[in-house]
């Protein structure tokens, strides 16, 4: 089993309500918990995230692609492409 720790982020979660300084605890590749102060095991892998926001995913609604008809601003590749790289 795999585990790491996200310490000190400040977790938001709106759906849950959550807004707070938390410990995210990772296990398998899923979230298992969040807690005030994680108690750390020798084989998990820590990641200091102090300073930083963990939240859920964020969804840009509304894109144009341009394709077809003005694919010299933008292609279904190259817009699908920035959107899998992050922007």
């Amino acid at each position: 089993m795999s585990k790491m720790i996200l310490k000190g982020g400040r977790v938001i979660d709106p759906v849950n309500r959550i807004d707070d300084q938390l410990d995210l605890i990772i296990e398998d590749g899923k979230i298992a918990s969040l807690i005030k102060s994680a108690k750390v095991e020798d084989d998990t892998k820590i990641y200091d995230a102090t300073g930083l926001i963990i939240m859920p995913g964020l969804v840009d609604m509304h894109t144009h692609l341009r394709e077809p008809g003005q694919e010299y601003k933008e292609t279904i590749y190259t817009g699908t492409r920035a959107a899998a790289m992050g922007g």
